[in-house]
């Protein structure tokens, strides 16, 4: 992992010393200055390791400043930076010569060599291990370009703090700001200006598994892309993303679109180039090729290969135990976002075993069907053969009836046959007769025997109609349950990986803070006076309380959803509470801003409430009122409202709250400005809180003026209440 940054580091700093290329065509060289100055340049420019560039740089910038070339001056300052960065623990240098360059670009409106020089800047501090100093730098770039309405230098800017991330692992705050960037550039600047954004989020996806948005980006990108080296890269993301979600077709697809733009060079990392070529080995089962390129992967990349040949091949079993070794390999101290990274995997994975198992539902419902059918091709068979016995009854019934016809023609023919001949014949009619009601019987007996089996067949049909319909709903059931429970999963752990990258940011900020000047202060060779000794002192109790009252929500949170809240009702002076909470805030409130409290109440007035709890809120209203407020008055009163409930408001006259966000930050993390200090919990404890008191927290949507916020509260039922 070390490794893998440091590396990353060096890259982004090649990139800076080369990239400062824009080049449009003018007196016959790329960056439009003075002929005779750019070979100049470029000489200064080719020594910018040697010290002598420094000589070179300086009589380039003596000739441009004598022909009046602005340009050139920029340029022959950048030299010094290029050289000093190429040093190690030399940021006072750094500095130095990169103010040089930010004067002459914003005097001479050259904005865009003031963002390179940024960009550089956070670079090099990157390399030394000072993030936050970097990441201060660029927000500050970013408030810088946004004031003069600089398209280039916010996009840059956010991308910048992408690139700072991914290089310190942390995934998920990478892809924010390339998105926040890519959205930016759709509403501002030309659509093949974002298309080299998508291979960041491409590669920040795939850190953590989520090819499903590895698709979508680079379905995005292409559409908006014009350059083709950077098509061909985001082909093969697509690739990778469909090979990892089991579409197996589209990837052959992807994979030709990437095939035919080899000779463009495309833009992709290697290590992702070797997961993509032993992905194709996968899918043309050539085993050796695949090893090969296996190999040549190490980390998680490595381990994706595996699951994929896995899973390609059937063999799920094998490709649990892949996953598993993986999270043995974070329990021993790997790197820290693998299981974030495999919840992707492991949602795909499911999801194939789902398949599975639907599969097999679905096997066991064609064979009852065919079961069914069977079933409904004997009774037609029954059918047939019963059709066909009452046929030849009906024959042979016939047939008797023609015998007795002519039985009777030959009576009346042989009237003068003897009486014995006579009795002959009656006897021969008797036992027809008999043969005949035998007959009948039979018939009787089988008519009845197919009636009953119908009977049974019915029943027992409307049975097995019965038992499919239940197993079907209860298929259904259970498939709706798996969903429902997996959706809750993936919930559950976006909340916990959203929590823990937050907390981990607030809270590592202020002990930074409280670390560092306690070393100023301890160190004996930093020689300090007493004021400054007394400002740091100020900066680390001030450090020291953020740090208690972010702990303080985090601990009241975890107390609220684990059910131990406890709320003291009691008699309670609430124009004390108030006036407490404002004399312990008066202390933090920015100069030339009022605070004042009124109340309405009478003095003597006491409420059945919890005031521990009360003030609790009050003080989280007025601390967000001091912290958004640089001028005019912050004002808390306490008054009844229409229905007898007691009413306390803090109103300030500071930046205010955009109407699409006077909701949103009453949610868990939900900020208005996300590089102000705060852990985004403190307005969701307060409603909680209210709501338990019997009241409630919102913001007065028609005061325009700032942001006014009311909090109302009954008389709780009983004397002690638990959340």
């Amino acid at each position: 992992m070390k490794q893998t940054k440091r590396t990353t580091i060096y890259t982004l700093l090649i990139i800076l010393l080369f990239g400062l290329a824009l080049p449009t065509q003018g007196q016959n060289n790329p960056f439009k200055i003075n002929d005779s100055l750019y070979p100049l340049y470029l000489r200064a420019n080719y020594n910018r390791k040697n010290h002598i560039c420094l000589e070179q740089a300086d009589s380039l910038r003596r000739k441009a400043i004598r022909l009046k070339d602005h340009k050139a001056e920029i340029l022959a300052l950048l030299v010094p930076l290029k050289y000093q960065i190429t040093k190690q623990h030399n940021f006072p240098a750094v500095w130095k010569a990169s103010q040089q360059v930010r004067k002459k670009a914003q005097e001479y409106n050259y904005l865009q060599y003031y963002f390179y020089t940024s960009t550089t800047m956070a670079t090099y501090l990157l390399s030394e291990d000072r993030f936050d100093e970097a990441k201060e730098l660029m927000q500050k770039d970013i408030q810088f370009a946004t004031k003069h309405k600089h398209p280039y230098g916010i996009q840059a800017g956010y991308v910048a703090l992408g690139n700072m991330l991914m290089a310190r692992g942390e995934y998920a705050h990478a892809i924010f700001y390339y998105e926040t960037a890519l959205q930016f550039s759709q509403e501002h600047m030309q659509k093949q200006e974002r298309s080299t954004i998508y291979p960041h989020i491409c590669d920040g996806n795939i850190r953590l598994g989520r090819f499903q948005e590895v698709v979508n980006a680079t379905n995005e990108g292409i559409r908006y892309c014009y350059s083709e080296p950077t098509k061909a890269g985001l082909y093969g993301y697509k690739a990778i993303g469909h090979f990892m979600t089991g579409d197996y077709a589209n990837f052959k697809k992807s994979y030709q679109e990437y095939f035919k733009r080899l000779n463009t060079v495309p833009i992709i990392a290697t290590e992702y180039l070797i997961l993509l070529n032993s992905l194709y080995a996968i899918s043309n089962q050539d085993s050796v090729k695949y090893q090969e390129y296996k190999n040549k992967l190490s980390g998680l990349l490595r381990k994706y290969s595996s699951y994929a040949y896995y899973s390609y091949n059937g063999q799920y079993d094998k490709a649990a135990k892949v996953m598993n070794k993986i999270v043995r390999l974070t329990q021993n101290g790997g790197n820290t976002n693998i299981l974030t990274d495999l919840a992707g995997m492991r949602n795909s994975f499911a999801m194939q075993i789902a398949d599975i198992d639907k599969q097999k539902a679905a096997n066991e419902m064609a064979k009852l069907q065919l079961q069914l059918a069977q079933l409904q091709l004997a009774s037609n068979n029954l059918e047939i053969s019963n059709a066909d016995r009452l046929k030849k009854l009906a024959e042979m019934q016939n047939g008797r009836n023609l015998l007795a016809l002519q039985n009777q023609k030959l009576k009346s023919n042989k009237l003068g046959v003897s009486i014995d001949s006579q009795k002959k014949l009656v006897e021969l009619q008797k036992r027809q007769y008999n043969m005949q009601k035998l007959i009948m019987v039979a018939m009787a007996a089988i008519a009845l025997l197919l009636i009953v089996g119908t009977i049974i067949y019915l029943k027992a049909n409307k049975k097995m109609e019965r038992r499919l319909s239940k197993l079907s709903k209860n298929l259904t059931h259970t498939l709706a349950e798996l969903n429902i429970a997996n959706k809750e999963a993936q919930h559950a752990d976006q909340q916990k990986t959203l929590f823990i990258q937050n907390m981990s940011h607030e809270i590592r900020t202020p002990l930074n803070a409280i670390v560092g000047f306690s070393q100023v202060l301890t160190d004996p060779s930093f020689n300090i006076s007493d004021e400054e000794k007394s400002d740091l002192t100020y900066r680390i109790t001030e450090n020291s309380e953020q740090l208690s009252n972010l702990i303080n929500n985090i601990l009241d949170l975890t107390s609220i959803e684990s059910g131990k809240y406890q709320l003291i009702i009691e008699p309670a002076d609430i124009n004390g509470v108030c006036r407490d909470a404002v004399e312990e805030a008066r202390s933090h409130v920015a100069e030339g801003v009022m605070l004042t409290f009124n109340t309405q109440l009478a003095e003597s007035e006491k409420i059945e409430t919890d005031g521990m709890r009360v003030k609790q809120v009050v003080t989280h209203l007025l601390n967000n009122a001091i912290k958004n407020t640089t001028a005019g008055s912050i004002q808390v009163n306490c008054s009844k409202n229409q229905k007898g409930q007691t009413l306390i408001t803090v109103t300030d006259t500071g930046v205010g709250i955009p109407q699409d966000k006077q909701e949103t930050i009453f949610e868990r993390f939900g900020k208005l400005d996300q590089f102000k200090p705060g852990s985004g919990l403190g307005l969701e404890i307060c409603r909680t809180i209210a709501h338990k008191l019997g009241g409630d927290v919102y913001l007065d949507p028609d005061y325009t003026n700032g942001a006014r916020f009311c909090f109302f509260f009954g008389k709780p039922e009983g004397k002690a209440a638990e959340v």
